[in-house]
């Protein structure tokens, strides 16, 4: 039992870089889903360049172990089906009639 504890501190020890480490991607993903919230007031083009974002970061989310993997292609989907739906809006929103 002993044995078994120290092994698996030695493991948490010998691999500091990897516990608790933030992934690469994740900055540009919580920059990107935090548009979210402002979504209203982007322009077409700043719509477009967040959709092209989210193909990109999914890429990188494939990569991780199945939970974190299965957690942020999740979200990342919510904020990707968002900016769909407000490109999609801003693009067929007509001019009002005076």
């Amino acid at each position: 039992m002993v044995a078994a504890v120290s092994l698996g501190l030695l493991v948490l020890v010998g691999r500091p870089a990897e516990v608790g480490a933030e992934p690469a991607w994740m900055p540009a993903f919580e920059e990107t889903c935090s548009k979210t919230s402002v979504g209203m007031s982007l322009t077409v083009p700043e719509l477009t360049a967040l959709l092209e974002k989210c193909t990109e970061l999914e890429k990188s989310i494939q990569a991780e172990e199945e939970t974190a993997r299965k957690v942020y292609l999740k979200r990342l989907q919510l904020c990707r089906n968002l900016f769909a739906y407000l490109l999609d809006y801003k693009k067929n929103q007509q001019p009002a009639k005076e």
